[in-house]
């Protein structure tokens, strides 16, 4: 957290000269006190002048926190009942760093007139000339505007919040801050939820659920912004994902889930592979749907490690012949999108049978249909599809010349879609060699990959703001994604290199089932294959 908050002061000073700063928040409970002690504290030990002030006169939450007992703070200042020298403290945070701290004081019935007159006002002028940093924690601006007598004295005001905070108290308090004077010039946001340890799938033994999480982010460029992403976060759609609850649900029978007829020569796909070295990662399933929501045509599972291990791709094929432990029966994997009736949602199925397979627990999946991926597609401007001749697919709509097109959405799904790529040669159409199930995810990497180029290149808050708004329309995301997280996870993909992603490929064979259904079914267990990545973590069953 230290670091964090040293780069919120980085940024800060990056990108105001304000030198006297509010510190709030919308409403009650959302840390401002905190995050103003860990400022002041940040600041202090990075080498500035920084005084801290408890402006929070009907708590002093601050004052209680420094324990500094029954004396002179800032409402006596106002009074002109002490100066600054008996209202001061002097807080040691280390051998070497000291935090000047004004108390709030006696209190009084109606401070609010001596807040705001020219006694306090001639103390911050005298402060500004030996501090380059002052910061006021102060109330909720919720609490019949608490703030705005300090507001009169300030340059701007960081505003703090949490994932719970309502849109519309942000940008209440937003506006009633501007018109007293001190407008919103970042935002903090604290205290990011995260998956709790002990609540993954059961059969991964020893795997950590550390999430890449923001923890602490300070937009300091316009106020504006932070409401936009906020907003934008919050009406997007959201569906539920708890695997180990569904894990509990729909238990694998004591006897397995036995294959349908196995093909000589190729194991049953296995129920679980279990990583157990504990390593720290995050993973998404991206999920494409179409038919209604109901099956799965792009299944993606991806790994991002916290620490120098390379991130992970790997498409796992619709038609991957997997224990579905809803209908107790293998199933393509595709159909786990439709879930298990009112007991278990469709993405959390999903996520269960590929934990199930993989034994990489799932935190988080982005879920799309084909309509919002053309229209992401054209959001970012298309993406480049390079081929060798003219290509089409009268079923999905394919039609691209020889070389390389700048390809609009309908273009790039109808690529992704295409299972009978035909190619001219010598004025003849031929279908085009190997184009199958398989070629068609690692088109699907390759369009996702392209997408990632293109949404890695914002270079301001304002950017990140336009591409967030424009995005969030097409996407519903599971209910444990916080804002925090995905703000901090879009700002590290800005420095990852498309090209250092390794994409694994699941080995598989045709099988028909007694049916007639023709299926895939892989002929490596996936910690086998895990292994050739992560040796450490792949290591099987103990």
């Amino acid at each position: 957290a230290s670091r964090q908050y040293a780069s919120t002061i980085a940024e800060l000073a990056a990108r105001t000269n304000a030198r006297v700063l509010l510190v709030s928040s919308p409403m009650p409970g959302q840390g401002a006190s905190t995050v103003a002690l860990n400022m002041a504290i940040s600041a202090t030990r990075g080498g500035r002048r920084v005084v801290l002030i408890d402006g929070d006169y009907t708590s002093g939450g601050l004052s209680r926190y420094g324990r500094t007992g029954a004396g002179a703070g800032l409402v006596d200042l106002a009074a002109g009942e002490a100066n600054l020298v008996e209202a001061s403290r002097l807080w040691t945070i280390d051998a070497s760093s000291r935090l000047p701290f004004i108390p709030c004081g006696f209190t009084r019935d109606d401070p609010e007139e001596l807040l705001e007159g020219p006694v306090l006002a001639d103390a911050i002028d005298r402060l500004r000339e030996r501090a380059d940093l002052m910061l006021i924690d102060t109330a909720p601006v919720s609490w019949n505007g608490v703030p705005v007598p300090l507001a009169a004295h300030a340059d701007g005001t960081i505003l703090v919040v949490n994932e719970g905070s309502d849109p519309a108290k942000m940008t209440e308090a937003r506006d009633r801050l501007e018109e007293a004077g001190a407008p919103v010039v970042g935002y903090v946001l604290n205290r990011a939820a995260t998956r709790q340890p002990g609540t993954g799938h059961p059969v991964v033994r020893g795997v950590k659920r550390a999430l890449a999480t923001f923890g602490l982010s300070l937009f300091a460029l316009a106020a504006w912004n932070g409401i936009q992403i906020w907003t934008s976060w919050a009406n997007l759609e959201r569906d539920a994902l708890d695997v180990a609850s569904a894990a509990v649900i729909l238990p694998i029978p004591a006897e397995g889930i036995a294959i349908d007829e196995p093909p000589p020569d190729a194991d049953p796909p296995p129920v679980s592979a279990a990583p157990t070295a504990e390593e720290e990662f995050m993973s998404f399933l991206i999920v494409g749907s179409d038919l209604g929501g109901f099956r799965a045509d792009v299944i993606i599972l991806t790994v991002i490690p916290i620490g120098d291990d390379r991130p992970m791709m790997v498409s796992i094929p619709r038609d991957l012949y997997l224990p579905n432990r809803c209908t107790r029966t293998f199933t393509r994997v595709n159909a786990a999108l439709a879930g298990c009736g009112e007991d278990v949602n469709g993405p959390t199925l999903l996520a269960l049978t590929v934990e199930d397979f993989t034994g990489v627990p799932i935190d988080h999946f982005a879920l799309f249909d084909f309509g919002g991926f053309e229209r992401i597609i054209d959001e970012v401007g298309g993406i480049d599809i390079c081929v060798d001749n003219r290509v089409r697919d009268t079923n999905s709509g394919l039609d691209l010349p020889a070389g390389c097109t700048i390809a609009d959405g309908d273009q790039a799904l109808a690529w992704v879609r295409s299972r009978r790529t035909e190619e001219l040669i010598g004025g003849t159409w031929r279908s085009m060699p190997g184009v199958n199930d398989l070629t068609r995810n690692e088109r699907q990497q390759e369009v996702i990959l392209a997408m990632l180029q293109k949404l890695r290149t914002f270079e301001s808050v304002a950017d990140l703001t336009r591409k967030v708004r424009s995005l969030t329309n097409f996407f519903t995301f599971d209910d444990r994604l916080g804002i925090s997280e995905a703000i901090g996870l879009a700002w590290d993909l800005r420095s990852l290199e498309v090209e250092s992603i390794v994409r694994l490929e699941i080995p598989v064979q045709n099988h028909t089932t007694s049916t007639g259904a023709a299926v895939l079914v892989n002929t490596l267990p996936f910690d086998e294959l895990l292994e050739t990545l992560y040796p450490d973590l792949a290591i099987g069953p103990t």
